[in-house]
């Protein structure tokens, strides 16, 4: 089941009232983070649906409304607390049901009942619940811990060893939270000696903790083959952001990705700007992940979206003029006025379609002006050219072109832009010295801040230091690789469609959405896996320890066997990546608290030849600290597909970070770094 669905279906305790013929009317009061939670998964509507006529925030003047049922949705914390404390002693409503975001601790427990009982108020608090739902859900399956500038405070100089405690700590919370929710225990797997490993570790205690000493299990499943349950545990795949920091730079070309990028989506709502006649509009687009056109467009090339934009507007108009037809009328306005009761019932039928309708044009409405707008942005900051200079990247004719973006200040090409490319060529061509410094030379000239540039640079510095001279620079990409992401190698890097960037250069002001991609549409590229996509598919093909004698060298605790036709991850192929060693932990495993250790003997493992016989995994939950984006999203939505369709067994993979932010957001963290540091 999809994550979204899982939270959604989750609801909020109320004693059962929802299960009543009548619903109960409620008020629901919230935080701002559990505003954030319930917003990226219900709709008003959905609220009042469950009986919830008044949502309103904790910390908010508000009345008594007396006969009402409370549900709080608030995080475990000592203001909250309060807040909650002083609402019962005024005895602003009948009964209150108290839902924790995560677990509470036992002090705050301990509060809660002094404060109920001195006031003589604990008969009102009706029942309180830890609900594990401290994370967000942006899409089907996303999700987001919705910490922000988690990259920059655990690199920053001035973060300190209790912050970066109390960030794991905070991260482990949410992530047992996902897990409660998913109901499954995960072998966990993460790259040695950073931050993923520190947060693996804990995570595999908080999980042992609990399946150790819980008399309510929450993990409990309802199958009664408990073998079959360990056989089909997903794996959970922890990365550092430091791997892979091309990604977080490559410019995007779908639907989802592409808006993203240049408005950001936060809450699942975008911000955008409109030209209407003299004036700029200021508009505001709520995506609903179930809704139809969207589910089916979101991972979709942009200039194919712009067809089908187009193909539902003609859809559109041919069902309204058959509509205004049969009510000899001239718009769909004047259909409200009708007198249902007296006319035919062919008539009666048209006019009972007619809220569908509206919906489907206010849909259609809205797609049609964020097209118009990221067509109008493509046109401004030559995305097009950006596109294809990405996918196509070579030394000599790169360099060229990019320079020439650098010097024409004609264009509206932005700084941010200009400083994306030159990374991503240093990430691609580390040995070009003489290149690197003629187009950061350029950079300089032009006056544009190369701080972001400056901090990605030290980081390829440390994470060639780290790799003694094996080769692989930040990122995870090669001194030979081609490719800014460090994944696959190749002239498309991302299958970002350069094609259809060559017909968006001649649009012209006229030019419809459809006119925009005739006759191009089977010019699309194949797509290619990006390096984060590319572990998930080594991981999820190979077992997880080698499939040799069990000899010191296969590295079970690193997971690195030395061929991938054994039926383990191979080690050329992480190294490639930026990752010489994977740690492995079962929360499962009561004999042996983890086998992170490289130099235990194989033969001394007693689960080895259990785990062994999983000699690969259909689920897997990829969660990247630092930061992600839609476009590793999208690509591991694809990799789930393909295997699929290539095993006939299905698979499932989610995947979530400590934040889902766009290009420009992440590299303000870069810049704040480098200002820090000097």
């Amino acid at each position: 089941m999809p994550m979204a669905a899982q939270v959604n279906g989750g609801g909020f305790e109320d004693g059962g009232a929802n299960q009543e013929k009548e619903p109960i009317w409620k008020v629901l009061v919230f935080d701002r983070s559990c505003r954030d939670i319930i917003s990226t998964v219900l709709k008003v509507n959905d609220l009042r649906e469950n009986g919830i006529t008044v949502h309103m925030l904790l910390e908010s003047e508000r009345s008594p409304i007396l006969d009402v049922p409370a549900i709080y949705f608030i995080d475990p914390t000592k203001a909250n607390i309060d807040y909650f404390l002083k609402d019962v002693t005024r005895d602003i409503y009948d009964l209150y049901y108290l839902n924790f975001s995560s677990s509470i601790p036992r002090v705050l427990i301990e509060e809660l009942s002094t404060g109920t009982v001195g006031t003589n108020t604990s008969h009102q608090v009706a029942q309180v619940y830890d609900q594990y739902l401290n994370f967000l859900c942006p899409d089907e399956n996303m999700f987001s811990l919705n910490i922000d500038r988690a990259f920059s405070d655990i690199h920053g100089s001035t973060t300190t060893g209790e912050q970066i405690k109390q960030l794991v700590d905070s991260i482990v919370s949410s992530l047992f939270s996902v897990l409660v929710t998913m109901k499954k225990v995960p072998y966990i797997r993460a790259p040695r000696g950073r931050a993923a490993e520190m947060i693996a570790k804990a995570l595999d205690a908080r999980l042992r903790e609990h399946l150790a000493n819980s008399r309510n299990n929450l993990f409990t499943s309802s199958d009664a083959d408990s073998s079959l349950n360990d056989q089909q545990r997903p794996v959970m795949i922890l990365l550092d952001r430091d791997f892979d920091l091309g990604t977080m730079l490559l410019h995007s070309w779908t639907y989802q990705a592409l808006i993203h990028d240049i408005f950001d989506i936060n809450l699942n709502q975008v911000n955008f700007s409109q030209k209407e006649r003299d004036r700029t509009v200021r508009k505001t687009m709520d995506i609903d992940t179930k809704e139809e056109f969207w589910a089916k467009n979101a991972s979709l090339p942009f200039p194919e979206v712009a067809i089908n934009i187009d193909d539902a507007s003609n859809d559109f108009k041919k069902q309204a003029d058959e509509l205004t037809r049969l009510g000899g009328v001239t718009s769909l306005d004047e259909m409200q006025a009708l007198d249902l009761g007296a006319n035919t019932q062919q008539l009666q039928k048209a006019i009972t379609s007619l809220p569908i309708l509206t919906a489907k044009k206010k849909t259609i409405d809205m797609h049609m002006n964020i097209a118009t707008v990221l067509l109008e942005q493509i046109k401004e900051r030559q995305l097009d050219v950006l596109f294809q200079l990405e996918e196509n990247m070579s030394p000599r004719q790169t360099k060229t072109k990019i320079l020439e973006i650098i010097a024409d200040t004609t264009k509206s090409t932005s700084d941010k832009d200009k400083v994306r490319l030159v990374a991503l060529y240093e990430l691609a061509y580390p040995d070009q010295k003489s290149d690197i410094k003629e187009l950061e030379d350029a950079l300089t000239n032009s006056q544009i801040n190369m701080d972001s540039l400056a901090y990605i640079k030290k980081i390829q510095h440390l994470s060639r230091m780290s790799a003694g001279g094996s080769g692989t620079g930040a990122g995870g990409a090669t001194k030979t690789s081609p490719n800014p992401s460090g994944g696959s190698t190749g002239g498309d890097i991302l299958g970002k469609f350069s094609f259809f960037g060559n017909q968006l250069s001649k649009l012209s002001e006229n030019s419809s959405l459809s006119s925009l991609v005739s006759g191009v549409r089977n010019l699309l590229p194949n797509r290619k896996d990006l390096p984060i996509t590319t572990i998930t598919r080594l991981i999820m093909e190979g077992s997880a320890s080698a499939g040799g004698s069990g000899s010191s060298q296969n590295r079970l605790g690193g997971g690195i066997s030395s061929s991938l036709s054994d039926g383990g991850i191979g080690s050329s192929a992480l190294s490639d990546l930026g990752i010489d060693d994977l740690v492995f932990y079962d929360p499962k495993d009561t004999r042996r608290s983890n086998l992170s250790n490289p130099n235990m003997s194989a033969n001394s493992n007693s689960w080895i030849s259990r785990h062994q016989r999983q000699t690969s995994y259909q689920e897997s939950i990829v969660f990247v600290v630092g930061g992600g984006n839609y476009l590793e999203y999208q690509n591991l939505m694809a990799l789930s597909q393909r295997i699929t369709a290539n095993t006939g067994v299905k698979s499932s993979i989610t995947y979530g970070s400590t934040n889902i932010i766009n290009s420009e957001k992440f590299m303000q963290q870069l810049e704040q770094l480098q200002q820090q540091q000097g």
